[in-house]
């Protein structure tokens, strides 16, 4: 049965990175800032599914979205492979849900994506990630990606269960 999760898990994957090039990317943009669906995602699927599944399905992600950018290749699979990690890591160690955790996560995590994002990039060549603009965009990306985690997070949820086990976290308001 875990062919049912890896099925939705890749056919979000795909629809993440539809969503992103297309809807997000030509029309839904606040202030000149795009979402990071896949971002969003990574967070929620992490959040549910621990960190492995978190930085797996990120890393997978970030290659899928790496393909249409102009950044170097693999950049952004880092940075939703690590946020991925840490928010199973962090989920793990909550006690219990509180309602709001799924805008708070998605704005925090959208927060560190972004910043290892521009860090790493600046590191490898990119200095125009160095730039007042990014920290413009990190801000409006990070309330945008918490807004959004709110529809991503049962979504999420619904991708990483498996059948006849229980899932354990955020429920929705």
């Amino acid at each position: 049965m875990i062919w049912i999760r890896r099925l939705r898990l890749a056919l979000l994957i795909l629809a993440g990175v539809i969503l992103q090039t297309t809807l997000f990317s030509e029309g839904l943009r606040v202030f000149g800032v795009t979402a990071d669906i896949g971002l969003v995602m990574t967070i929620a699927v992490a959040y549910y599914g621990g960190p492995e599944l978190g930085a797996a399905y990120g890393f997978l992600a970030g290659l899928a979205i790496d393909s249409f950018l102009e950044t170097p290749f693999g950049l952004s699979a880092l940075s939703y492979s690590l946020v991925g990690y840490g928010v199973g890591a962090i989920q793990t160690g909550l006690v219990r849900s509180i309602r709001w955790i799924a805008p708070i996560l998605g704005g925090l995590g959208a927060l560190a994506g972004g910043a290892v994002f521009i860090l790493v990039g600046a590191l490898v060549g990119q200095e125009q990630l160095i730039a007042l603009r990014s920290l413009k965009v990190l801000a409006i990306a990070s309330v945008y990606d918490a807004t959004l985690a709110i529809v991503a997070f049962p979504i999420g949820r619904w991708a990483t269960r498996l059948p006849g086990v229980p899932v354990r976290g955020y429920r929705g308001a």
